[in-house]
């Protein structure tokens, strides 16, 4: 097994006067529930942040999940989907074949309770322009965030990173993503069970 170099980061971060609790929760739980729940294919669109290919958006009550880099469908050397959920925030999963390497990526982009003054659950009335709108707002807030990698671009290793040291079960969090992102089967069971959920 890869040894897994992780380094929890701090920087100071502009967040509005009243306090967030940043929890990072798992991932595994958050799968088990996008599992049992059904999903419809509601429009693709242009999303906030990418420049020319379209996300095709996915609902459920309880979770909105966009595939990006899915309009025109080609193989593109990314893949990803963006995950958004009133309990678990905003969390991006992101490969990217760097011909020398296949880089996999979990990112909890917007925790929940940032999220929280953004969003309501249900979703199912959600459409990309309404969450074009929050995207740019969560962006230019810059809120906390944390992501988890096999492949670091600073140092070619397996790394940790959140940009606040308030975040709450971060190193369960760590354990349990770089598990996920280091070993290719498990990353792979990752993506083949979210692509299932939105395609049943």
């Amino acid at each position: 097994m890869k040894n897994i170099f992780i380094s929890i980061v701090a920087f100071f971060i502009s967040l509005p006067s009243y306090s967030y609790v940043l929890e990072a929760k798992p991932i595994t739980e958050m799968l088990q529930l996008i599992k049992s729940t059904a999903f419809t294919h509601k429009e693709d669109g242009l999303v906030f942040g990418f420049n020319s290919i379209l996300s095709c958006l996915y609902i459920s009550p309880e979770f909105v999940i966009l595939k990006n880099y899915c309009i025109p469908n080609k193989n593109y050397p990314a893949k990803g989907y963006t995950i958004i959920s009133a309990k678990y925030g905003i969390i991006d999963l992101y490969q990217e074949d760097l011909n020398f390497a296949i880089k996999h990526d979990i990112q909890i982009t917007v925790f929940s309770d940032v999220l929280k003054d953004y969003v309501n659950a249900p979703f199912t009335d959600s459409t990309i322009e309404d969450l074009n709108l929050i995207f740019e707002k969560l962006y230019n807030q810059n809120s906390p965030a944390c992501w988890s990698t096999n492949f670091s671009y600073s140092n070619q290793v397996p790394e940790v990173n959140c940009t606040s040291n308030e975040v709450l079960k971060i190193t369960d969090w760590a354990k349990e993503t770089q598990t996920i992102t280091v070993n290719d089967d498990s990353w792979a069971a990752l993506f083949k069970a979210v692509e299932t959920a939105i395609n049943n």
